[in-house]
């Protein structure tokens, strides 16, 4: 979501935008080293379809030998709010890229309702910010928020943009991505396919998963726990919601399905990070196909990235979607089923009283 709200800001401030590579986070292990982005999403049709050139890291700087020592200073922005007192420090990947960064506070403008404790951005004023020519503040003017882990002090630069992160970017509400005039997902998100690698992977888990030659239509379910179980520690059968909850959707979209696109759908694909056998258990007696990346050794035959990249190619396939609301990775499904196959969404809320 970040990269793609950073192709958008791209566009408005009349810049190239440099796309950075995917490195381990809380998701991955580290081990897993970094993936390219270019490498899971077709750039070169996003490119012929906004008509703006993209390049990727890679094509501008080879990866240090010894990123311990050899660095490249480059001052950049920090849009975090005025309660964190530090950036958002990409580790990995500055590793990788061998960046000795330092970082300025975006101004308060801006924030949504110009709040200083808002998490959220504004697209537009960001763009004006980095513009090439008549930026609108005067970085020189501004304090420094954190030096680099080698105590350089740059300003932002001005012919290489930067920021720690765009995940929190706006044009009008927050978290507005979950709304079907988004600007950074109709002008770019939905025009970035996944390469012909990557969909040939997905569509030869998917025929495995279904013992089928032909993949027949089917509805994708997520269920998301990791991280967004905690609130419901203390209380998990009241809070986080069965499994039962997603079947029963499920219908509602196989009769809309049927209703409205004539269509008979019986498959079902699951993915989650559920580690439960018990949970998997239930939703093998369901009916419900789903991958075994531990049996199939994903990992060790393709890489640490992936299980996750091929749970998210086949849920796009998918002609119906029950996601997890409060899950990201279950939004950008939604939205590409919606979006790319005319499909039919629902999605499950953690909290309710189940």
């Amino acid at each position: 979501m970040g990269i793609v709200n950073m192709i958008y800001i791209a566009t408005l401030s009349d810049r190239v935008p440099i796309v950075p590579p995917f490195a381990p986070n809380d998701h991955v292990p580290n081990s897993s080293g970094v993936i390219y982005f270019g490498d899971i999403f077709n750039l070169t049709h996003l490119q012929a379809t906004i008509q703006t050139p993209i390049l990727e890291w890679r094509q501008v700087k080879e990866p240090p030998p010894d990123s311990s020592t050899n660095r490249e200073q480059l001052g950049c922005w920090s849009t975090r709010n005025i309660d964190e007192t530090k950036p958002y420090i990409a580790e990995n990947m500055l590793n990788h890229l061998g960046l000795d960064v330092s970082y300025t506070r975006v101004p308060d403008e801006v924030r949504t309702k110009k709040n200083l404790k808002e998490v959220h951005v504004i697209f537009s004023e960001l763009a004006a910010l980095a513009y090439p020519e008549h930026p609108s503040v005067n970085v020189l003017n501004l304090p420094l928020m954190y030096p680099s882990p080698m105590d350089s002090k740059l300003v932002p630069d001005q012919h290489l943009a930067c920021f720690d992160s765009l995940y929190y970017v706006t044009s009008a509400r927050t978290f507005e991505w979950e709304y079907p005039w988004s600007p950074a997902w109709n002008i770019i998100g939905k025009n970035l396919p996944f390469t012909e690698r990557v969909v040939t992977m997905a569509k030869n888990y998917l025929t495995m998963a279904f013992e089928v030659d032909r993949i027949p239509p089917f509805i994708a379910v997520h269920v998301r726990r990791g991280e967004l179980s905690k609130p419901c520690t203390d209380k998990p059968g009241e809070c986080l919601p069965p499994l039962s909850a997603y079947a029963q959707q499920v219908q509602v979209v196989q009769e809309e399905l049927r209703r409205k696109q004539g269509l008979d759908v019986h498959e079902v694909l699951i993915t989650s990070d559920e580690k439960d056998p018990e949970f998997w258990a239930q939703a093998k007696s369901l009916g419900w196909r789903q991958f075994d990346h531990d049996v199939r050794e994903t990992e060790s035959k393709l890489g640490g990235w992936y299980p996750t990249v091929i749970d998210v190619a086949t849920q796009s396939m998918a002609v119906g979607f029950v996601g997890t609301k409060e899950s990201v990775f279950s939004m950008v499904s939604r939205r590409r089923v919606e979006e790319w196959n005319h499909g039919v969404i629902r999605s499950i809320r953690i909290g309710m009283q189940w």
